[in-house]
């Protein structure tokens, strides 16, 4: 089983506030992809800057609870620090609903998305499990974390297997994972 959402949400308060320190600036999504619709997010790349002001970062923290409770209509929030906006992730009609609703008053955007975040967060809680479940190359995941900035669910490995990634795409859509090699994690 998964963190409770009141931990989950505690922990994303907390990492907004680092990575307002850690982040200057959210770069683009990376291009790069690995099985087809898979994203390979590079070591190091940031999928989540910190807003800049305590503000900012409450409304971005009321969005990711309004994601958690409303996970098939909504996906990640994201902070656009290049443009200073929240990007608000939208999986259906409900969802720009429920946006709407929310009040908003600052600086934001709508992105319609293919996937909720309870879609997102299940596969992290899953992938988890996948070693004891003897899937090739699960031994090699050290974290599974939200992709804010993608709407995806990024799974970090420390190196690079093919059969890991086939398992994936076989079990989880494709478009809704990031992967991240990242060797510095290595057992």
């Amino acid at each position: 089983m998964g963190w409770p959402s009141r931990v989950r949400r505690v922990a994303a308060v907390c990492s907004f506030a680092l990575l307002g320190v850690a982040c200057a600036a959210s770069p683009a999504p990376s291009a790069s992809a690995g099985p087809p619709g898979i994203l390979l997010v590079e070591p190091g790349e940031r999928v989540q800057a910190g807003p800049p002001t305590e503000e900012l970062a409450n409304v971005l923290s009321q969005m990711l609870v309004l994601a958690e409770n409303h996970g098939d209509d909504l996906g990640y929030p994201w902070f656009d620090a290049t443009t200073g906006e929240l990007v608000l992730s939208v999986a259906t009609p409900h969802g720009r609903d429920l946006i709407t609703a929310a009040g908003i008053t600052d600086a934001y955007r709508i992105r319609f998305v293919a996937h909720g975040a309870g879609l997102l967060q299940r596969i992290q809680d899953d992938a988890t499990f996948l070693r004891t479940q003897g899937v090739p190359g699960a031994e090699l995941i050290y974290s599974t974390v939200p992709d804010w900035r993608d709407n995806r669910a990024m799974i970090v490995i420390s190196a690079p297997s093919q059969p890991l990634l086939d398992a994936l795409t076989a079990r989880y859509p494709a478009d809704a994972l990031a992967v991240q090699v990242d060797p510095a994690h290595a057992p």
